[in-house]
């Protein structure tokens, strides 16, 4: 099966989507650096609470994406802790806190180039199977 990939925040070819780059690092944890443009705005000058959410299930479902997986949501709990700014370089990243059967609790969180945590969350995540076979 081709591997078509129409997602809104990492696809290369969704002409409306965010184009964010997941990348896997050795200790488990999907990592992308991204910044927002005026049009992912909510407030003036403040990036869009709904958008940081799909970046951050993003994030947390590309963990088992990133090693040949499809995990689909169940569900999602998001706190905003501080602001994040159009024009801002933020990394959002997303790690695995346990794998019980076919259900994946994870963590991740957005943050400034500081370090500081803007955006937390936690997800559960269902493994429906390998990629190439869904």
């Amino acid at each position: 099966m081709e591997r078509a990939n129409y997602c809104f925040v990492c696809s290369k070819t969704n002409p409306k989507g965010l184009h964010i780059e997941f990348s896997y690092v050795d200790n488990g944890i999907a990592i992308a650096h991204f910044t927002l443009a005026k049009e992912y705005e909510g407030y003036p000058g403040i990036a869009h609470g709904g958008i940081l959410a799909a970046i951050l299930d993003d994030a947390m479902g590309n963990i088992e994406y990133l090693k040949g997986y499809v995990a689909y949501t169940m569900e999602m709990y998001v706190r905003y802790i501080k602001s994040c700014y159009i024009g801002e370089e933020l990394t959002v990243r997303g790690w695995v806190k346990r794998i019980h059967h076919k259900v994946v609790e994870t963590e991740g969180d957005i943050r400034d180039r500081e370090g500081v945590v803007k955006v937390r969350s936690r997800g559960r995540y269902y493994i429906a199977g390998k990629i190439d076979e869904i």
